[in-house]
């Protein structure tokens, strides 16, 4: 049974999580605007090998609406002091999105320190650059918005239509399928971090530029992208390449390869990762 459980950070909000299981850590991380609640489906597959722990963001889910500190590096700062509170050490950490950046950000500040291994869940390097970058330096960095698309999105999220401009945001990032199925409950997850503080957020997070700090990984990492992501796929092999202890997966579609895979199709997502947590073994290749 998960518990949700809260974890109040120095000078900061309160932090929500809920836990699964006993072992090893695996500390799973939504990415933008998304929430621990989204992680169902391994909370309770890892949770009979690991104690799982899925951690709502600040302002994310039901972590504190503190009015302030809506950037990547902040959110690194506060899984800092979550790990550091919860002593946990010898950790696997698992970032989708822009979860995968605050693992970026993380790094950064504050090294390997406590982790044991990451999975970067399909988050490119940068999601925007400038007009002059060369298309194949975009497609390998990942590159998915203009800087005037980025500017009308934000926008439109601190704006009175901030819920359809959330929603045509997901639709994006969706299958036709679980548009279908799960899509208002998404969506509910997704409003439950103030439009104000998700458009700051996004901001940050795209303009953010990670291709030289990638290459300074230096744990186990497993890469996972999809052909049908928005995402490119090819930034998840670049990732890879940049990174010495590393294997990728690139999920066709019909594999769930879509920006959310490990809703999209669970069961073949849980096998990635459960064989990873296994083993840690390097690769070469990029299958």
């Amino acid at each position: 049974m998960d518990l949700s459980k809260n974890f109040e950070i120095s000078a900061g909000p309160e932090l929500h999580y809920l836990e699964s299981g006993s072992g090893s850590p695996l500390l799973l991380l939504p990415g933008w605007s998304q929430t621990a609640a989204m992680f169902y489906h391994q909370l309770d597959v890892f949770g009979g090998s690991h104690r799982v722990l899925a951690l709502d963001h600040r302002g994310h889910g039901e972590s504190g609406k503190i009015d302030h500190g809506y950037r990547v590096s902040t959110l690194a700062i506060d899984l800092r002091h979550f790990i550091l509170g919860l002593n946990l050490d010898q950790i696997t950490l698992l970032g989708h999105s822009m979860g995968a950046a605050v693992i970026f950000s993380y790094f950064e500040q504050f090294g390997s320190d406590r982790i044991k291994g990451i999975i970067l869940d399909d988050q490119p390097a940068a999601l925007t650059l400038d007009d002059e970058t060369s298309n194949q330096v975009k497609k390998e960095a990942g590159v998915i918005f203009t800087l005037e698309q980025l500017t009308a999105i934000c926008d439109a999220l601190r704006g009175d239509g901030s819920m359809n401009a959330t929603r045509e945001m997901l639709a994006g990032m969706l299958s036709e399928r679980l548009i279908a199925e799960s899509m208002e409950w998404i969506l509910t997850e997704n409003l439950k971090l103030p439009r104000k503080h998700a458009a700051t957020l996004l901001w940050d997070c795209a303009l953010a530029d990670w291709r030289k700090v990638i290459p300074q990984i230096d744990v186990p990492t497993l890469v996972i992208g999809g052909k049908a992501s928005v995402v490119p796929w090819e930034s998840q092999q670049w990732n890879h390449e940049q990174i010495d202890r590393s294997e990728c997966k690139i999920l066709e579609a019909e594999q769930g390869g879509y920006h959310f895979a490990f809703l999209e199709m669970p069961d073949r997502f849980n096998a990635i990762i459960g064989a990873f947590l296994a083993t840690h073994r390097s690769s070469n290749g990029c299958g």
